[in-house]
């Protein structure tokens, strides 16, 4: 069912430092080919980032892959390059204070958040009474 939806958002260091000093937000295609990325290893975000280069016709500069988005926010906030996240997750993060969100068009497609569960489980009282309480209205967008 789905319960939300979460942008996913280009994100740079907010301070400057001997690190980052000439990461600046890419105003041409041509610059995001020399902007260190962190990227996610894989799933749907990197499948979305992947298109996203695709269709600029750039290759992506990529500092680093890691497994997980907080750790993308991390080396973002350390000043080691761009990254993408969804914007629920910077919500969240206790760094969220030394990251700058990019104004970055087209825009990637959105997280659409939601909770699953095999139909077997819902005989479950306590999961069909969870399952009961989710509203299946579409979800609202956040916004950022």
């Amino acid at each position: 069912k789905p319960v939300g939806i979460s942008p996913l958002l280009f994100i740079a260091p907010k301070a400057k430092n001997t690190l980052n000093e000439n990461l600046s937000p890419p105003t041409t295609t041509e610059q995001w080919g020399s902007i260190p990325m962190i990227l996610p290893e894989g799933g749907v975000s990197r499948d979305r980032l992947d298109e996203w280069f695709r269709q600029k016709g750039v290759k992506p500069n990529i500092y680093a892959q890691v497994a997980g988005n907080e750790a993308i926010v991390s080396m973002v906030s350390l000043g080691f390059g761009v990254g993408v996240v969804p914007k629920i997750v910077l919500d969240n993060s206790p760094l969220a204070e030394k990251i700058e969100i990019l104004t970055i068009k087209p825009e990637l497609k959105p997280y659409e958040v939601g909770l699953f569960t095999l139909e077997k489980k819902l005989k479950n009282p306590l999961i069909n009474a969870l399952w009961c309480q989710i509203k299946t209205n579409t979800p609202q967008q956040t916004k950022h």
